[in-house]
This record gives structure tokens, sequence and C-alpha cells, in this order.
């Protein structure tokens, strides 16, 4: 039974999205401006450290590129990008935990992960 529930994991991890409900930092909630950037891993050894260090990065960058950037004199417009910014942080860090267990695992997911807001 563990080991279906693993393969349903990895399963639903090979399609698996970053999403965020945050706005990108001009949008207003009426107004959404939907982005989204892919993160290729598939080049990785994700069981080494450079590895893992080098997907940070990489989701770090993707990250920034989805919630862009803010006009510092407006606090709504700070506010948006620090829920996007740390939103889509979060959902990042929840789907690499799937990927680094089936690295772990001698099973790796090699699909691209899809960050957006």
């Amino acid at each position: 039974m563990t080991k279906t529930l693993l393969n349903k994991a990895l399963m639903a991890a090979a399609a698996v999205a970053i999403t965020t409900t945050g706005f990108a930092a001009s949008a207003s909630a009426q107004n959404r401006t939907v982005r989204s950037v892919a993160v290729d891993y598939s080049d990785l050894d994700l069981v080494s450290a450079a590895g893992k260090a080098t997907l940070q990065g990489r989701i770090k960058g993707a990250v920034r590129q989805v919630c862009g950037s803010y006009d510092s004199k407006s606090l709504r417009d700070m506010a948006d990008h620090g829920n996007c910014m740390e939103q889509a942080s979060n959902s990042a860090q929840r789907a690499t935990v799937t990927i680094m267990a089936a690295a772990a695992a001698g099973k790796p997911i090699k699909t691209a992960l899809l960050v957006k807001n």
C-alpha cells in the first residue's frame, strides 16, 4: 500500500505546477495578470549538493520573473508583490520536496516545474 501511495505521488509530481494566488505587482484583483515560467532541471543531478543548489537558484529566478517588479511608492503594489513572492516560493518549495524525494529514491522525475502566479 505504501508503494502504491508513493507511485501515485510520483505520478502527480510528473505534471507538477507551482501556483500562487498572488497578483502581479501592478495588477488589481479585477485586473489580474497571470504569468508563468518553466524551470528545467532535467540536466541536474538532484542527489548532489551542487544539483540541489542549482535548482534552488533557478526557482528563485523563476519566482522573480513571475512576480516582476513593483512600484515602491505604492503600499498596495508592495504588498501584492510580497504576497506573490511568498506564495510562489512556498509552492515551488513544496513541489521541490516531491521532486527531491523521487531523485533520492532513484526514480527521478524529468519534467520541468512551472512557476506561475
